[in-house]
């Protein structure tokens, strides 16, 4: 009796459920199994890990980026910032903050100090020279040289600085005073023999001012001519002294 032939001989067995979980499990296993292999012959991180920025708030900036740098980070200069406390050249900010964690080869940013902020000189012009002292203290800056010239102003009063208002100076620096010791001695101008009304005019060109005017008889002079002046030509007197005139009558 002929054997009938049947293609279900041929026909691929399906994977069961099982034989599928314990396929799985053996090549997780290899892969696990590989990988502590690999850790203990190469036991660098596989994985960069993260690292927290290190605090360089405060140090020149230079040491400053080669401290960031070792940590694996790229360093960027923000330009520059006044501060009143960290000394110029020295880093004033950095962000991200101390203590983040980022990855190596992330950006950290630093800016520099460039200083306290320069202090603008005052405007103490008119002030008396106590005054003027205390505005310019006041302001953070310091009295340097006291100088004193003549001058219509007052005495005691302070004329101009240097430098001058307006400017700008670091904190601390010197400001010299300018004070007016009061109106120069004035050279008496010689007015005998000039009219009255000449000698009124060269006298207060002078700055100085006409006081009494007295007459008397002169037979070689018509009238109206200064024929004595008190105090004389050529004395030093002080600005807005009286010159007193005799003139012909």
């Amino acid at each position: 009796m002929r054997r009938r032939f049947s293609w279900a001989r041929f026909r691929p067995k399906t994977v069961s459920g099982r034989d599928r979980l314990r396929a799985g499990l053996l090549l997780g296993g290899a892969a696990v199994a590989g990988y502590m292999v690999t850790c203990v012959a190469y036991p660098a991180p596989l994985i960069a890990r993260d690292h927290a920025v290190a605090r360089v708030l405060g140090l020149p900036v230079e040491e400053a980026e080669q401290e960031l740098q070792a940590q694996g980070f790229k360093v960027r200069r923000e330009g520059e910032e006044a501060d009143p406390v960290i000394p110029a050249g020295r880093v004033v900010w950095q962000d991200p903050p101390p203590e983040t964690s980022l990855q190596p080869g992330a950006v950290v940013q630093v800016t520099v100090s460039s200083g306290p902020a320069p202090v603008t000189v005052p405007d103490v012009v008119a002030f008396e020279a106590a005054q003027a002292r205390q505005v310019i203290e006041a302001a953070g800056l310091k009295i340097g040289d006291v100088d004193t010239i003549a001058s219509a102003v007052e005495a005691g009063v302070i004329v101009s600085t240097r430098p001058g208002t307006g400017a700008t100076r670091p904190p601390g620096s010197p400001i010299d005073l300018i004070v007016s010791r009061g109106p120069a001695d004035i050279r008496i101008p010689d007015v005998i023999g000039l009219k009255q009304e000449d000698a009124r005019q060269r006298i207060e060109a002078a700055g100085l001012r006409v006081g009494t005017v007295g007459t008397r008889p002169a037979r070689r002079n018509p009238p109206g001519i200064v024929l004595e002046q008190r105090p004389a030509g050529g004395v030093l007197a002080s600005h807005n002294g009286r010159i007193n005139l005799v003139i012909s009558q």
